[in-house]
């Protein structure tokens, strides 16, 4: 008797666990769906349930900072990826995912500092390579923005976009053979890149 009452029980919390576990995956299915139909707010409403302490929680900040950048609530998304890095400083999705907003809102200097505190993380990191050139040439530091830009051609040759950003740091420090010679390397990997065809056309 004893043992078909713990059967019983065992069986109940298993159910109960597995209703949990069925409607967390509905939220989060709801939330991508609603997503992608361009409800933002809704989305982050269909994870509302989520437990703020349970294995979804740092997720659920994540995305809550994914959701509020979307539509352009720049410092809302700040504020939920600086929660996520607090969170876990070594979320190389959360530092990431900060560069987006501080960009969107042109924080060129905060940017810069996320985009390296990225690098730290994971050095060479193309994503946060490329949003620290960005931020760079926003602030026209154009030195440190063909040092950086050098690193990213070493890490990522067959990259034209890295190129593109060094021939317009080497143009813009007036060094016209370099800059010549980046843009027809960008050319090599883009054939008809605008941007490099129009300055070649030049020289």
């Amino acid at each position: 008797m004893k043992l078909n009452s713990l059967m019983a029980a065992l069986a109940a919390s298993m159910a109960l666990m597995c209703s949990h576990v069925s409607a967390q995956e509905a939220a989060w299915q709801n939330s991508y769906q609603l997503e992608a139909a361009g409800k933002y707010s809704e989305a982050m409403a269909a994870i509302d349930g989520v437990p703020a302490n349970g294995p979804d929680a740092e997720l659920k900040i994540l995305r809550r900072g994914w959701l509020n950048y979307l539509p352009g609530r720049f410092d809302e998304s700040i504020r939920e990826y600086r929660l996520a890095i607090e969170r876990n400083p070594k979320s190389l999705d959360a530092r990431l995912g900060i560069t987006l907003p501080l960009l969107a809102a042109k924080r060129w200097r905060e940017a810069e500092q996320a985009a390296q505190a990225a690098l730290n993380l994971a050095p060479n990191n193309y994503t946060a390579m490329l949003r620290l050139v960005i931020a760079l040439e926003a602030q026209q530091d154009w030195n440190i923005m063909a040092k950086t830009a050098a690193s990213m051609v070493t890490s990522y040759p067959t990259d034209a976009s890295a190129y593109v950003y060094l021939a317009r740091a080497n143009a813009w420090l007036g060094k016209r053979d370099e800059a010549a010679a980046a843009y027809t390397a960008a050319q090599a990997r883009s054939p008809g890149h605008l941007e490099a065809k129009a300055y070649l056309a030049k020289k």
